[in-house]
């Protein structure tokens, strides 16, 4: 299983979804439901796009748990 860390770096970096949809062009829909589903697919674009705006490494958004 792929665990999505992206509202544990919005608490770290203490930004909203706004601010993250004004500077990166990912919808405030498709952050919130990213930060709050478990399951989600997500386009490695919008992956880049938040590793870039964090500047982070993919494993720091993105965490695999073997079931």
């Amino acid at each position: 299983m792929i665990k999505v860390k992206l509202k544990e770096l919005m608490w770290d970096f203490e930004v909203t979804a706004k601010e993250i949809s004004q500077k990166t062009g990912i919808s405030e829909n498709t952050l919130t439901h990213i930060k709050n589903k478990k399951h989600v697919n997500i386009e490695l674009d919008t992956v880049d796009k938040l590793c870039r705006f964090f500047n982070c490494r993919i494993q720091d958004l993105l965490e695999f748990h073997k079931d």
